[in-house]
């Protein structure tokens, strides 16, 4: 998201209010989840889901940029098809605590078995200090990208194996 859009995401009053309970207990709020789904519209905050939720998926990868400025990823695939126009942001307990969404607007479109990685800043000024963390699932990046990896490095070796073949010929050709 954008400087732009990270001004457009809306705490929802629920996961406040669950974030400043965790808080007053030495606990602190566990982003876990973010959902994708159809809806177009401006958040009010006083959302507790998604008007048309099609996916959620964990947290995929996580950074901290400081200044209140948490950067994460969540990959959506499989065989759904839908138009984005809406996301969330879910805590542990399953509680909506920020939604993203803009009336009218298509934010990004889910094909049909293609993977989207949407990458999210999320700027948690709003909340309080140290309230919040971010829970990253089982998979991350790299786990998901195995395959590419794999085909890069099947690349490199063949590129290796054509340069070794051009080096014998040379050599054979000096001899003679």
């Amino acid at each position: 998201m954008t400087d732009d859009t990270t001004r457009l995401v809306r705490f929802t009053s629920k996961g406040l209010d669950e974030v400043l309970q965790a808080k007053n207990q030495g606990l602190k709020g566990e982003i876990t989840h973010i959902a994708a789904g159809t809806g177009r519209y401006n958040p009010t905050g006083n959302e507790t889901a998604l008007r048309n939720e099609r996916q959620r998926v964990a947290i995929v990868d996580y950074e901290d940029l400081g200044q209140r400025q948490l950067r994460m990823a969540a990959l959506f695939d499989g065989d759904s098809e839908y138009e984005i126009g809406e996301f969330g942001f879910y805590l542990a307990s399953g509680t909506l605590l920020a939604v993203y969404s803009v009336a009218g607007k298509l934010l990004t479109y889910k094909a049909a078995a293609a993977r989207v990685l949407q990458k999210f800043t999320l700027d948690i000024s709003p909340l309080p200090v140290d309230s919040v963390t971010i829970v990253v699932g089982s998979e991350n990046l790299n786990v998901l990208l195995t395959e590419e990896i794999a085909q890069l490095a099947t690349a490199s070796v063949d590129n290796m194996a054509r340069h070794v073949g051009v080096l014998f010929r040379v050599m054979a050709l000096e001899v003679n």
